[in-house]
């Protein structure tokens, strides 16, 4: 065959090509792989249900998921950038990063509480519980607390609570904790009561060994208030299109979350992912304090201008930054921007 009748025998193929009809191996796209870790249990449902539901593979991302039982092993990984995001606890670290030169970013909501929606309590041992909060209260006087950390939030509000009743921190002993080891704690009378997170608060309710005291939920923003949040590395931030492809399926699994827990739409099948992913029962899942998890990534920098105030006074930090510093809503309003505002 000469040159003229080789070229004319291609044409077809040639134009198909530039038309996208033919894709050739080499033009393939290889998922971007995103290291992200948390602490695990059910707030980490948007990233469950956005695996589920295809929206990362649609965004050309492949999530690596990691599991790390403190937020200081989380922020080193972070900071490092041995992960590109991650589900922190607020700790003076994340504020003091910025002194550091680290530069992390908090660019969302992982688990936020306000009344009624609140997935960490305080619990006290149920051979311990009164009837009311002001009576178990008073029963912990002396007590041993389970905490996952003195420097972080959960610290503050139970601060706020003691100081409600008339009590100090000075008033029990705090037991730092991982979540996991709470259970056992409680159970063994190790500790006489935790703050602990779901899905091992439920797991302590159904065994009979906790009842709950408090949703803390009261010393919170009228909108809410952000304890654990989604926070970029570095670098990752600076990879502008990567970072919102990532915000984006993870708003919209945040979304389908509250969709399916808050208002109840395809209640059923939400629980079975957030079950099989987090390897826990439905019925643990189902009953289940829900998280609140913010459909549009908003972040209170007025609790989180609180909580640096608390963790000077505590001497976790030696000086205040401006909170702005820290926060990079930039990914969350620009995944809002094309998704629109949840409602």
């Amino acid at each position: 065959m000469n040159f003229l009748a080789r070229a004319r025998a291609l044409l077809p193929a040639a134009f198909a090509l530039s038309l996208g009809l033919i894709t050739t191996p080499a033009l393939a796209q290889t998922p971007t792989v995103i290291k992200f870790a948390s602490v695990g249990g059910i707030t980490d449902a948007p990233l469950y249900l956005a695996e589920e539901y295809g929206l990362f593979a649609k965004a050309g991302l492949k999530i690596e998921m990691q599991r790390m039982t403190s937020a200081p092993n989380l922020m080193t990984a972070v900071a490092t950038g041995q992960l590109d995001a991650a589900g922190i606890s607020i700790t003076p670290g994340l504020y003091s990063s910025v002194e550091q030169g680290f530069h992390l970013r908090i660019v969302g909501d992982k688990q936020s509480l306000r009344p009624g929606v609140s997935a960490t309590r305080l619990v006290i041992r149920s051979d311990l519980a009164k009837g009311t909060e002001a009576e178990n209260m008073q029963v912990l006087r002396g007590k041993s607390i389970a905490i996952s950390a003195k420097a972080s939030s959960v610290y503050m509000l139970l601060d706020k609570l003691l100081k409600k009743h008339g009590m100090t921190l000075a008033d029990v002993r705090m037991v730092e904790l991982s979540y996991p080891n709470m259970l056992p704690a409680l159970a063994s009378k190790a500790v006489d009561a935790a703050i602990d997170l779901e899905p091992f608060l439920s797991q302590a309710l159904q065994a009979g060994d906790a009842k709950v005291v408090s949703d803390l939920s009261e010393f919170m923003p009228s909108e809410g208030g952000t304890i654990v949040p989604i926070v970029y590395s570095e670098i990752f931030s600076q990879k502008t299109a990567l970072a919102n492809a990532f915000m984006k399926a993870y708003m919209q699994g945040a979304r389908i979350y509250n969709d399916a827990i808050i208002k109840g739409k395809d209640k059923d099948k939400a629980i079975e992912i957030i079950a099989r992913y987090a390897n826990v029962s439905a019925k643990i899942v189902r009953e289940s304090f829900p998280a609140g998890i913010d459909p549009n990534q908003h972040i209170s920098l007025e609790f989180l201008d609180e909580l640096q105030t608390f963790f000077i006074k505590q001497n976790f930090l030696r000086a205040s930054i401006d909170v702005k510093k820290v926060v990079d809503l930039s990914f969350a309003n620009s995944a809002e921007n094309e998704l629109g505002t949840y409602k």
